[in-house]
């Protein structure tokens, strides 16, 4: 593992300037640009990873923890305070001395955000919305501290979450309880590794019951209700709204109960809509009409993910473990059981 002093003598300065640097105090200790902007290259490309825990542990008082938590500036930040939640109640639980950084990033852009923020002194990371670029770039890392992922899996990391593809499984299969062959998935992105697997589950289960799904039943939006609303408007003027739709996001479904509503659409008698429940359950729970879904437990897979961290910061934990937790699915009025 490289150290401070091999990026010393790769950039031709001392090592207390090296330090400086990587500990953010060159502009304050007037260091020039060039210089800095030599070091954090030199240091990149050695894979400098500084003893940040060890550091961390000798400046605090026992039982005193500082945690990151990465989240992706998207849509998705409409969820956080579900995961919040659950992040601070077991940190109250702990009864310990946690201290909690949320770390913007951009997604596919995770690799330049951990090499900004890796000289702050974090005892352990929880990281959220990683898209395949960004989970290939952590495989490539052995970090000093723990690692926690929120609803990702890999061998190589501890985490928590769910089994997605049952997910998909669970709306295809209430759906067609109901007869209802004509089904389509409304999706904002096929390229993030969770919706896939709830595409995925949703569209074997069709095929598997002898009802395959074609490709223009899977219907893309961005991400607002606003782009909802307007791909419901354009199915409909083509006459080509299903009888039941999937949506991959409770963001999507209001914008279909919106434009069902403005278009004479009765919900559910011309059209079923289930979705996955990610926002706060009132938001659902309240909708006219309200929302069937299978509601994801970000509170408890935020809780859980800190739990399993400091498990593995204090060594209880010494291998990576994967802690599965289950959907709630919430039959309502948008779909109701037969």
């Amino acid at each position: 593992m490289s150290t401070i002093k091999d990026i010393a003598k790769d950039a031709g300065v001392s090592i207390a300037t090296v330090s400086i640097v990587l500990n953010g105090k060159g502009k304050e200790r007037k260091i020039s640009q060039d210089t800095q902007t030599r070091i954090y290259q030199i240091a990149k490309n050695l894979n400098y990873v500084p003893n940040q825990s060890a550091k961390k542990l000798r400046s605090m008082q026992e039982d005193s923890y500082a945690v990151a938590f990465y989240w992706a500036t998207d849509f998705r930040i409409n969820y956080l305070a579900r995961i919040t939640l659950g992040l601070q109640e077991e940190m109250l639980r702990q009864k310990k001395h946690i201290h909690l950084t949320v770390v913007p990033y951009k997604v596919d852009q995770l690799k330049e955000q951990m090499a900004l923020t890796q000289n702050t002194f974090f005892n352990g990371i929880i990281i959220a919305n990683m898209s395949d670029k960004d989970l290939e770039f952590l495989d490539t890392l052995t970090p000093s501290f723990p690692i926690v992922l929120f609803n990702r899996e890999m061998d190589t990391f501890s985490s928590v979450t769910m089994d997605n593809y049952e997910v998909g499984k669970q709306v295809a299969h209430h759906f067609l309880s109901k007869n209802l062959f004509d089904a389509a998935v409304l999706t904002h992105d096929t390229t993030f590794p969770i919706m896939r697997k709830w595409m995925k589950g949703f569209l074997d289960t069709y095929a598997e019951a002898g009802h395959p799904l074609q490709e223009d039943k899977i219907i893309l939006c961005n991400t607002s209700s606003a782009s909802a609303i307007d791909v419901c408007k354009k199915l409909y003027a083509e006459k080509r709204l299903p009888k039941a739709m999937f949506c991959e996001s409770d963001v999507l479904a209001h914008g279909m109960l919106f434009a069902c509503h403005e278009l004479g659409v009765s919900i559910p008698r011309d059209l079923e809509v289930f979705t996955v429940g990610i926002n706060m359950p009132e938001l659902n729970d309240y909708a006219v009409p309200s929302l069937s879904r299978i509601d994801i437990p970000m509170g408890a897979i935020g809780a859980q993910c800190m739990r399993l961290l400091i498990d593995l910061i204090e060594k209880k934990i010494t291998h990576p473990t994967t802690i599965y937790l289950e959907g709630k699915k919430i039959i309502a009025q948008s779909s109701p059981e037969k």
